[in-house]
């Protein structure tokens, strides 16, 4: 609401002849802050070049990538694509429901593709079931087609049909195992309601998180001499390339 303005004191004047002395007063003042300050103020630093005395701040450190961490060897136990004794080895750690997985699967295919002789394709299970709760289950039907040598058919299969975010739905796995050619069907239904890979996939898990995985897709290109470069994130194809390339010429 409103309220009335409370009433104003009147103000003393000044005489004549004090205005004079105030103004000497205030001038002295002035002049002692000089002397003992070292001379009048100067104005800050500033950015701008132009500006003549001036000191530009330096610019922000660049962003440092974190180093790839230790990852457990390779054995035939490993889900691999490529010769063996490949120049380069790209270690993938990857989430079956995660879009950017889905995203960054057909980059890895054409690596394959233009490096047929050069490098090596590892691929290894990091479902992340706070955000994809369905993802472990399909890693489990891979690792079940793998059994009937139909892993990769499988997992290529879920990459091409899976909406990502949990939008496959987990009845459709035995059919998509038949269409991939996995031939017995019972093995591979009573595969998937057991407990048989719940360790190798944690296992996977951890050494994702060892080899400094925060996120999927994840995957580590190591070099002709055990060189390490990370490639965090579902990079474009050339991004990915032009880590590889750099791999090869160490």
């Amino acid at each position: 609401m409103d309220t009335p303005n409370p009433p104003v004191e009147p103000r003393p004047t000044v005489s004549n002849i004090g205005v004079p002395a105030a103004i000497v007063m205030a001038g002295g003042l002035i002049a002692l802050a000089i002397y003992f300050g070292g001379g009048p103020a100067t104005s800050p630093a500033t950015n701008d070049p132009s500006v003549a005395g001036t000191v530009a701040s330096p610019p922000p450190p660049a962003p440092v990538e974190p180093a790839v961490g230790e990852f457990r060897p390779i054995t035939a136990a490993d889900h691999t694509r490529g010769p063996e004794n490949a120049k380069v080895t790209v270690i993938e750690y990857s989430d079956l429901e995660c879009p950017f997985c889905k995203r960054f699967h057909p980059t890895m295919q054409r690596l394959l593709s233009e490096y047929p002789q050069d490098v090596r394709w590892v691929y290894r299970h990091f479902p992340i079931e706070q955000l994809h709760s369905q993802a472990k289950a399909e890693a489990v039907a891979t690792e079940c087609a793998g059994e009937q040598g139909k892993f990769w058919e499988l997992l290529d299969k879920i990459y091409e049909v899976t909406p990502s975010n949990d939008g496959l739905k987990l009845e459709e796995l035995p059919q998509l195992a038949q269409e991939v050619g996995v031939p017995n069907q019972a093995q591979f239904a009573a595969c998937l309601n057991s407990t048989k890979y719940d360790e190798r996939i944690q296992t996977d898990i951890s050494d994702a998180q060892a080899a400094g995985a925060r996120g999927t897709p994840y995957s580590v290109v190591v070099g002709p001499s055990g060189q390490k470069f990370p490639v965090p994130g579902a990079l474009p194809y050339e991004q990915v390339k032009a880590v590889v390339e750099q791999a090869l010429q160490s």
